[in-house]
């Protein structure tokens, strides 16, 4: 004789999840995750741009200090060829910086190329100028 499948019968009171749903809780659950890895690392990569341009204020600080302390005059070579040496060491390959000393006003201009995430081509290039009173 042809025997008929047995059907399971819930018991009142008896509940569960089934495979679909701890699937879908799953698929939910990943999708936050990766959404809260990527947030992750764009706070990363702007608290480097932030530490890299601290790095940028306190260099153009101390070349202008170093301009009073050389008497208001302008930097030699030797000296500027060792600041942009720093600069690409600390901000760099693309960092550079130029001074003009004129009427005692020193203008500092620093440049330098910062990853960007929503720029095309992932860099922005930014400069910072300042003019100190000798």
């Amino acid at each position: 004789m042809w025997n008929k499948p047995s059907r399971t019968i819930r018991k009142p009171g008896e509940s569960g999840f089934t495979m679909i749903e701890v699937l879908v809780a799953v698929l939910v659950l990943a999708i936050g995750l990766l959404g809260v890895a990527g947030v992750q690392l764009l706070s990363m990569q702007q608290t480097a741009n932030a530490n890299v341009r601290s790095q940028v204020s306190l260099h153009i600080q101390d070349m202008a200090e170093q301009i009073r302390a050389n008497g208001g005059n302008s930097l030699d070579a030797t000296a500027l060829t060792e600041w942009k040496n720093i600069l690409k060491r600390d901000l760099g390959a693309d960092a550079d910086v130029t001074v003009n000393v004129a009427s005692e006003l020193a203008t500092i201009k620093i440049t330098w190329r910062e990853k960007d995430p929503f720029s095309a081509t992932k860099y922005t290039d930014h400069e910072l100028e300042m003019k100190a009173r000798l």
